[in-house]
């Protein structure tokens, strides 16, 4: 598998449908660092699936994504909102989202990156020492092996970035 990005990846109703809900008002957003190995960078996020469990009733809403993508079994599904900063800059840093206990990646996971709102951010990607830059690009989707490792960039243009990051089996 490589790197694939689908523009446009659901229908527009659907896709505001879901970022309506997102950018609701009552949506527990949880502050905490980017990456446990980083204490300068912090983001909100908001864990719907953990631990073999549905963890926010924000699951339902994210269901046509899941049937696009074809989902067999969760791993982790995470949203992640990001604060305007005054600079674009990497976030956190490199990093694969599942490793076993001695942080080796599981390679038979896959991870998905949907984003729910255009910003200036990007995705980073490392695919055989060559790095692939992702737009950030509402109703688009990135797909890859859990194997490669990945970073985001801050944002300077709009007040929020709403990304859902997806580990799953297909």
């Amino acid at each position: 598998m490589t790197i694939k990005v689908i523009k446009n990846f659901l229908s527009e109703s659907t896709h505001k449908n879901i970022l309506s809900v997102v950018q609701a008002d009552d949506v527990c957003w949880y502050k905490g660092q980017v990456l446990d190995s980083n204490t300068k960078d912090y983001q909100f996020s908001h864990t719907i699936y953990l631990d073999h469990n549905v963890t926010s009733p924000l699951f339902d809403v994210f269901k046509p994504l899941f049937r696009e993508l074809q989902i067999v079994s969760f791993n982790r599904l995470r949203l992640n909102c990001n604060i305007r900063q005054n600079e674009n800059r990497i976030l956190g840093g490199f990093h694969i989202d599942i490793g076993d206990e001695k942080k080796q990646p599981h390679a038979n996971l896959t991870t998905a990156i949907y984003y729910l709102n255009t910003t200036d951010g990007k995705t980073l990607i490392k695919d055989k020492n060559k790095v692939k830059e992702i737009e950030c690009e509402a109703n688009s989707v990135v797909i890859f092996p859990n194997t490669f490792e990945h970073t985001g960039t801050t944002h300077t243009d709009k007040p929020f970035r709403y990304v859902l990051n997806l580990n799953y089996f297909s």
